[in-house]
């Protein structure tokens, strides 16, 4: 076996792609990798399950390969719709907790999954990059069709380094590189991974994409009483996204406005936040933890500022859908906020993770009421040009379309 990396087909993304009508309707049957899947979703997850509902409305057939969780069936119809389309969910990844024994696991169970089905899928799009990526590359020639990695995040909490740090590191990393696609979503996932052995004819540019329906500005505009405002966090509240720091800032934001900070999302770290804020003396009022929200629309619509100080991301969920909503978005300069936020065009980049640069961004913002509607106005634009959910699903289907021709090609020509 060649463990060196993409081999033979690599892929070109210029130029005329004709559909490869594999089935009578011209209808592909694509196959979607995530490690989680509803009811249970964070960004990549939630990502994957839009896409796939988009894509079911259009009449393909989607298949969800993901773990299996407790009281939930091995198979179930997630969507159907009237275009023939539908979404199937296989739990079929059951893992050991006991140490490489999860890895194992995780790969044996989604391996032999993706290759008893290979007579019914015509692609296979990973939505995360670590096991999958290892899982897809060792079982590549068995696999009978394309595959598109998609790393989901950037940074320590990223794939790539997450591999990097793995007993077995060497090994596991050849095999992730054998993969001959990758769709990456921010410039730092493209060089970690470039730096890991991917070539750069690998590479393609992918996105997440967000429902501006859904996602709409409020008929108020933000910032429009000169007197208080309100800050909004919508995320998993985990190490990651360090909330921390705007906890800690809001004292001095205090000292100048009435702000009120909205935290919506739970998650390991909420106790510890609720101890944080009450440490400070700070009230409920203050500081309010909203919990969980079905649909943050509302809630970021009542909004005037959206923040975000994680340390690592790869193109947020919750970013887009703020953008989309019209806010001026304060966020940390890391990859993929800075590929989506230009500094005082579409929001603000804070670059020290100090409770001080985060209490100076978000007054700045707050002291500058109509830059910050043009800053929110701009960014609703920019999400409707490049980051609606139907245009990143039209690039997907053409990488794949490409895929699957490239692949055919070279499996005629061998």
């Amino acid at each position: 076996m060649n463990l060196t990396g993409p081999e033979e087909f690599q892929p070109s993304w210029t130029g005329a792609v004709s559909w490869p009508n594999p089935h009578a309707d011209g209808k592909l049957r694509i196959g979607l990798v995530i490690s989680l899947f509803a009811p249970k979703e964070s960004g990549a997850e939630r990502q994957a399950r839009l896409q796939a509902e988009s894509l079911c409305r259009r009449g393909y057939q989607v298949t969800i390969y993901t773990r299996s969780l407790r009281h939930m069936p091995a198979e179930q119809l997630h969507m159907k719709h009237e275009s023939g389309g539908r979404v199937l969910i296989k739990r079929v990844i059951r893992t050991s907790s006991k140490g490489p024994l999860f890895g194992i696991s995780y790969i044996w169970r989604l391996a032999s999954a993706l290759i008893a089905d290979r007579s019914k899928l015509d692609i296979i799009h990973t939505h995360q990059a670590l096991w999958e990526s290892i899982t897809t590359g060792l079982s590549r020639n068995l696999l009978g069709c394309p595959v598109v990695v998609q790393p989901a995040s950037s940074g320590y909490d990223g794939e790539a380094q997450e591999l990097m740090r793995t007993k077995g590191a060497g090994i596991l990393r050849r095999l992730a590189i054998r993969n001959r696609c990758f769709a990456t979503i921010s410039d730092d996932i493209k060089l970690e991974w470039k730096a890991l052995g991917v070539p750069e004819q690998a590479f393609f540019k992918a996105s997440s994409g967000v429902d501006t329906k859904h996602f709409h500005p409020s008929p108020d505009r933000p910032m429009c009483d000169p007197k208080s405002f309100q800050a909004i966090f919508t995320g998993r509240l985990h190490a990651q996204k360090q909330v921390d720091l705007l906890i800690k800032a809001w004292p001095k934001v205090l000292e100048k406005a009435q702000g009120r900070l909205l935290i919506v999302g739970e998650g390991p770290l909420l106790n510890e936040l609720i101890l944080l804020r009450n440490s400070l003396g700070l009230t409920d009022q203050q500081v309010h933890f909203a919990g969980r929200l079905e649909d943050t629309a509302p809630a970021l619509r009542g909004s005037d500022i959206f923040v975000l100080p994680s340390r690592a991301e790869g193109m947020s969920n919750s970013l887009l859908e703020a953008m989309a909503t019209g806010l001026p978005s304060v966020v940390s300069a890391i990859g993929g906020n800075v590929d989506l936020v230009d500094h005082e065009s579409t929001g603000l980049l804070v670059r020290h993770d100090t409770p001080e640069a985060w209490s100076t961004a978000i007054l700045q913002a707050y002291r500058n009421p109509e830059a910050a509607r043009r800053w929110g106005h701009s960014a609703r634009d920019r999400v409707m040009r490049d980051y609606s959910m139907e245009s990143v699903v039209d690039r997907n289907l053409f990488l794949y379309k490409r895929m699957i021709q490239n692949f055919t090609s070279h499996r005629a020509s061998s």
